[in-house]
C-alpha cells in the first residue's frame, strides 16, 4: 500500500528561497517550555509561593504541608483570556490527606477555572480556559499539619484538543527541535505546521511534558 503525505513545507521552502533572494530573510529562535516554572522540583521550590502551608522538597517532589484546614503551593502563570490550556501533574497522598489542584485568578482557595476534586494517587491531565491574563495554579493539601506530594506540573496552550506552540505574528515555522533533536514535519511524523488565518503554530504529535524543551526556528514572513 502506498501512503501519500501532503506536506505544506514544500511550499514553505519555496517561499523561504524567495525571501533569501530578496535579501529580507530573517531567522529567530522561539522556546516553548511549560508555562509553569520549576514544575519538576529537582532541587528546590523556587517559583512557588506558600499559602497557609510550608513547602519543602522530598525526593524531587514538592511536599505541601498544610498549616490550617487547607494549605497550598501556588504559582502565577501568564495566560491569554479565552485560550484553552492543558494542565498535567502527578499527586501522591501522604498522611491519608485529601489533595486537590485548583486553577483560579488569585493565590487563594478559589477555583474559578479548574477544580480537580479529591485526587487519587497518579497522573492527572485536565484542561481549563483562562479568564485573566494572570492565572494561578494551586497544589492543595487538606488537614492541619498533613502533607501531600506533587510533581511534574506543566501547563501548555492547546487548540482545544492538542498542545500547540504558537509563534508571534509575522513569523513562519521553519525547523522544530525537541530536547535538542531535529523533528520531522508531517501528520505521520513529529509535528504539523498549522495556519489559522492569522498566526502559524506548531502542533506536536506527542504532547510535551514538564521536562520537554521545544525550540522553533521561525523566519520573518
Amino acid at each position: 500500500m502506498t501512503v501519500i503525505i501532503e506536506k505544506p513545507a514544500i511550499n514553505l521552502r519555496e517561499e523561504l528561497t524567495d525571501l533569501r533572494n530578496q535579501g529580507t530573510y530573517q531567522e529567530q529562535q522561539f522556546y516553548f517550555d511549560s508555562l509553569v516554572t520549576n514544575g519538576t522540583f529537582d532541587t528546590d521550590t523556587t517559583g512557588w509561593t506558600a499559602f497557609i502551608s510550608t513547602l519543602t522538597v522530598d525526593t524531587q517532589r514538592i511536599k505541601v504541608t498544610a498549616t490550617g484546614t487547607y494549605g497550598a503551593a501556588g504559582q502565577a502563570i501568564a495566560t491569554k483570556i479565552g485560550k484553552t490550556y492543558r494542565l498535567q501533574f502527578s499527586a501522591t497522598n501522604n498522611d491519608a490527606v485529601n489533595m486537590f489542584v485548583f486553577v483560579g485568578t488569585g493565590l487563594d482557595l478559589n477555583a474559578q477555572n479548574y477544580d480537580s476534586g479529591a485526587l487519587s494517587n497518579g497522573v492527572t491531565t485536565a484542561s481549563f480556559t483562562a479568564t485573566a491574563t494572570t492565572t494561578w495554579v494551586k497544589l492543595v493539601a487538606q488537614g492541619n499539619t498533613l502533607s501531600a506530594f506533587f510533581d511534574n506540573v506543566s501547563v501548555f496552550e492547546t487548540d482545544g484538543t492538542d498542545v500547540v506552540h504558537r509563534i508571534p505574528k509575522g513569523w513562519v515555522p521553519k525547523d522544530v527541535f525537541e530536547d535538542g533533536l531535529l523533528q520531522r514535519e508531517g501528520a505521520a511524523h513529529d509535528y504539523e505546521v498549522v495556519y489559522d488565518g492569522f498566526d502559524y503554530y506548531v502542533k506536536p504529535a506527542v504532547a510535551p511534558s514538564a521536562i520537554t524543551t521545544t525550540c522553533v526556528i521561525g523566519v520573518r514572513k
